[in-house]
């Protein structure tokens, strides 16, 4: 079972680690929508599994063009709709950054370029650390 049978976007977490020092985690994951609660929990939600590329309510469309006129309001569809189910959660401050995620490869969907910035020098080393002193070489 692939979890793109569970939704028609693809998301990327960046956890929020307890080393600072150590590599981010990060989660790929399908969704249908995507939520913040009002504590900061992450919630994805899906309308169950269905055909990998199929919309979501596509299950419920009858196949082939709807005649003009033929009654069928916007509500009554969304009300024929399966109700979004929680699939995936996380605890507020397990999480920091969420983005939508390229199939191809994970990176950011809207980005075109992402820079990090570059690191602090340590402060313990100096330019040509470890290299012997001119004055010691000159001698």
């Amino acid at each position: 079972m692939s979890a793109i049978e569970y939704g028609s976007y693809y998301w990327c977490v960046v956890l929020s680690g307890s080393d600072p020092a150590a590599p981010a985690e990060s989660i790929h994951l399908h969704a249908d929508e995507i939520a913040v609660d009002e504590n900061g929990a992450l919630i994805f939600k899906s309308k169950g599994r269905r055909p990998a590329g199929t919309e979501p309510d596509a299950a419920e469309q009858k196949p082939g063009p709807k005649p003009p006129g033929s009654g069928e309001s916007k509500a009554a569809h969304s009300a024929a709709s399966p109700e979004s189910m929680i699939y995936f959660a996380l605890a507020p401050g397990a999480w920091k950054i969420v983005y939508a995620a390229k199939l191809q490869d994970g990176s950011a969907a809207l980005v075109e370029h992402w820079n990090a910035a570059p690191a602090a020098p340590d402060a313990s080393l100096r330019q040509n650390a470890g290299a012997p002193d001119y004055a010691a070489v000159k001698g």
